[in-house]
């Protein structure tokens, strides 16, 4: 399969002629006939995590229709999807914390109540979280044996450790540069401030 050619055409600065360069094709080899494939388990993670972002979008849909069964139901299917597919056989922790923040939202979705408590805000975040790949914070984020900490960088998870073990006594006891109060301009100029010329 081509992807690409690769060619150059530029002016020589010397000789001022045209110098048109044949580059060389950028191919991919694929055989005619696949006789045994194993499927990368990295490819089979994010092609997971694309497909429970999309459940996500469809459940909140339906619940924002008022379909909150249908939106369990939506929820149920990539789970069940999820634990069948390669990664989830192997026992691969972000599929775990996929099927973990799925079964969550089933829960905040169990009743219209929940669901305007909690459940539509926890739903918006993990959307959020998953299109831009980043850690955001839910109620479970502070808690460090919850699966449910996609996108964490091991930064992250010191600071908001660190963070917890801060007490407000030591907090108290850090010693802090006094402040000096800021200065001001007069408020009428005095005569001394003009100058004669």
């Amino acid at each position: 399969m081509t992807l690409l050619k690769v060619g150059c055409v530029y002016k020589d600065p010397v000789s001022k002629e045209i110098v048109n360069l044949e580059g060389d094709v950028v191919q991919i080899k694929r055989p005619e006939m696949v006789i045994s494939s194993h499927p990368s388990i990295r490819v089979d993670r994010q092609r997971n995590r694309l497909q429970v972002a999309e459940a996500m979008a469809e459940a909140r849909s339906a619940a924002e229709r008022g379909d909150l069964s249908r939106a369990v139901s939506i929820l149920e299917v990539r789970r069940n999807s999820l634990v069948e597919s390669v990664a989830g056989k192997a026992g691969d922790r972000l599929c775990m914390a996929l099927d973990a923040e799925l079964k969550e939202m089933q829960e905040r979705m169990a009743s219209w109540q929940r669901y305007e408590a909690s459940g539509r805000a926890y739903v918006l975040s993990g959307l959020s979280s998953h299109s831009w790949q980043r850690a955001t914070a839910r109620g479970d984020s502070t808690d460090s044996t919850s699966l449910v900490q996609s996108y964490q960088t091991p930064s992250m998870v010191n600071m908001l450790a660190r963070s917890q073990t801060l007490s407000p006594t030591s907090a108290q006891r850090r010693v802090h540069p006094p402040v000096r109060p800021a200065r001001s301009f007069q408020a009428q100029p005095q005569p001394s401030d003009f100058v004669s010329l």
